[in-house]
């Protein structure tokens, strides 16, 4: 993707990154007050913060942040008079085919990446944890999810921002930065190691040269949600340390792998 240099309103590419944090900022934590005023979904956030994912929390945290995240960049938009798509989303290719064929490398990816790992003893795929109805409805709900994931954050880190930082430090320089961030950010996270934040930040360059190559994030949003699918729901191993509450498989993951990754991406 490469962005339009000019600025028809004299503002630099730093002013505008500060106008849209703190826009971004301000709509984020209206929605998490008015969302833990709430004592079910307070709750159900909770279990987040004690390492463990459900489909409710995901959609929770997720939704917060693409509403957060869309808001600010549509306010952006309109102040800039571009249109909202130019961040990366363009509605025409939107779930499209360059968003399918991301999922299909994610998945086949992870299976890959999980093959390599049991083949050197350190993942058993165990035997199935759901079955019938409940698999259909998991199966499906962790789908929305992890959509939702890939959205949030790939629009967070390679939307807006990389737009305009590109303007000022150039596309590589703000990829290289911002997958950092990405990375450094996923530490946070319960039981994350070193390992799976720089794998994070990996991943985010090579997200940021998908987005160079296509001109938008939907290939980058399907293999995220893949991934993350992929890891957490369909093999259940921990992703950046954060387990499911429903999976699909028992199965185990040796703790060398779990001390050295923390779990495996975000």
């Amino acid at each position: 993707m490469v962005s339009d240099l000019s600025w028809p309103n004299g503002i630099r590419s730093g002013w505008r990154l500060v106008i849209y944090v703190a826009i971004l900022a301000v709509v984020s934590l209206l929605l998490q007050r008015a969302t833990l005023a709430i004592p079910t979904l307070a709750t159900t956030i909770r279990l987040a913060n004690h390492g463990m994912l459900s489909p409710g929390v995901q959609f929770l945290i997720e939704g917060v942040g693409i509403i957060s995240t869309f808001v600010a960049a549509w306010v952006m938009s309109r102040i800039e008079r571009r249109k909202f798509g130019t961040y990366g989303v363009p509605g025409k290719g939107a779930f499209g085919r360059i968003f399918w064929l991301g999922a299909t490398f994610g998945l086949l990816f992870e299976t890959a990446e999980m093959l390599v790992i049991s083949a050197m003893g350190g993942f058993s795929f165990g035997t199935l944890s759901l079955a019938g109805a409940a698999l259909v409805k998991f199966a499906v709900l962790w789908a929305v999810g992890f959509v939702m994931v890939g959205i949030f954050e790939e629009f967070l880190f390679r939307g807006y921002v990389q737009f305009t930082l590109s303007d000022g430090i150039g596309f590589w320089p703000s990829a290289v930065l911002l997958s950092a961030l990405f990375g450094a950010v996923h530490l946070g996270n319960p039981g994350e190691g070193w390992v799976g934040a720089l794998s994070v930040m990996l991943f985010g360059i090579f997200a940021a040269f998908t987005l160079q190559r296509t001109g938008s994030l939907w290939f980058a949003i399907g293999f995220h949600a893949a991934t993350d699918y992929a890891e957490t729901f369909i093999y259940s191993v921990p992703d950046s340390g954060m387990l499911a509450s429903s999976h699909l498989l028992n199965s185990s993951l040796a703790d060398r792998w779990n001390r050295r990754s923390g779990g495996q991406r975000g």
